[in-house]
């Protein structure tokens, strides 16, 4: 009798703490705690979506936050520890890690990787091993308000993601307008390589801002080699109308080399060094941080289609995104305005 109460306990506690069923992009089922309350980032892009929604829910990053980065952050929140990611090329978890903190959910977002069969079993194996639930939610820019929508019902913080689901809506609205009504889209060159010589082609996640607010990447996907590499002679014959760099040293050299002078967004004075802290408002990472790039490079291009006080945006932005009150001084600094 007593092994049979004690089973009926041990049961109920199951159900207790996990009593929800959530159904991933993958159409993986898994059973959450019905309160989420200790919630862990599979990457960069999920590490800057759940510290927005709810940074007082993380266990820990996927990545350490940069120097410069640490000040825009909540600082009861930088010094989490690092558990490492389990995709891409710096795939370093720490499952002994991970499993310590014992968080309620894993949560991973970003594009589908691979096929997703393979992606299915490789999160179904990751959730055996930690003994903790993995789920996914596939997230791109255009789909960020329903992402952070998602996250509001999943966290029980649709109070707080719904302002952000409003930003970002209002941002892609705005794009969506505006490509409507462009006609000859501007050429945009954009590198982020300290040379400036690596370019960033159509069709690419890290350029979608870009093709996003209106303008053509001047770069086609056929003119790239494996490493994505240009020529001089390449960029000439292309001849954008406005170079994008990421790098500070790339801007140096652009703006003071002759091998670049007779391009014509040189001669014109359309090179522009992306904003980028604490991180950069075109990419690195592919993630929320584009919302604001979408306002940057919109009014950057076409100030007539894209009609905001990118001040405030930028303002808005961070205090949003970052939970960091922004002075318009700060601001100034940051667009270089």
């Amino acid at each position: 009798m007593r092994k049979i109460t004690v089973l009926l306990i041990a049961m109920l506690m199951t159900t207790t703490v996990y009593a929800a069923v959530f159904t991933d992009s993958l159409g993986r089922s898994a059973e959450l705690s019905d309160k989420i309350e200790r919630i862990v980032p599979s990457g960069n892009l999920s590490q800057m979506a759940l510290y927005s929604a709810a940074p007082e829910m993380m266990t820990g990053w996927s990545q350490r936050l940069s120097g410069s980065a640490e000040k825009y952050f909540q600082q009861d929140t930088v010094n989490l520890p690092v558990f490492g990611t389990f995709y891409g090329r710096k795939a370093n978890l720490n499952k002994e890690a991970l499993m310590a903190a014992d968080p309620d959910v894993v949560i991973d977002m970003g594009e589908i990787k691979g096929n997703p069969e393979s992606m299915i079993q490789d999160l179904d194996s990751l959730s055996e091993d930690i003994m903790i639930p993995v789920i996914f939610i596939e997230a791109y820019l255009e789909n960020t308000p329903e992402v952070y929508r998602t996250l509001g019902k999943l966290l029980g913080k649709e109070d707080t993601t719904e302002p952000l689901a409003v930003f970002a809506e209002d941002a892609l609205q705005m794009a969506e307008k505006a490509r409507k009504e462009i006609k000859e889209p501007v050429s945009v060159y954009y590198s982020a390589s300290p040379d400036g010589l690596e370019a960033i082609p159509e069709g690419s996640f890290h350029g979608e801002v870009i093709e996003i607010v209106g303008a053509e990447n001047a770069v086609p996907s056929s003119f790239i080699t494996d490493k994505n590499t240009i020529s001089m002679e390449e960029l000439y014959i292309l001849n954008p109308d406005v170079i994008l760099l990421g790098n500070e040293d790339a801007y140096k050299e652009v703006m003071g080399s002759s091998l670049w002078r007779n391009l014509d967004a040189v001669k014109n004075g359309k090179v522009y060094l992306i904003p980028s802290e604490p991180y950069s408002f075109i990419d690195n990472p592919p993630a929320t941080n584009r919302l604001i790039g979408i306002y940057w490079l919109g009014n950057l291009l076409y100030p007539e289609l894209y009609p905001v006080d990118i001040i405030e945006k930028t303002q808005k932005y961070y205090s949003l995104f970052y939970r960091y009150d922004l002075s318009r001084e700060q601001a100034e600094s940051i667009l270089r305005i």
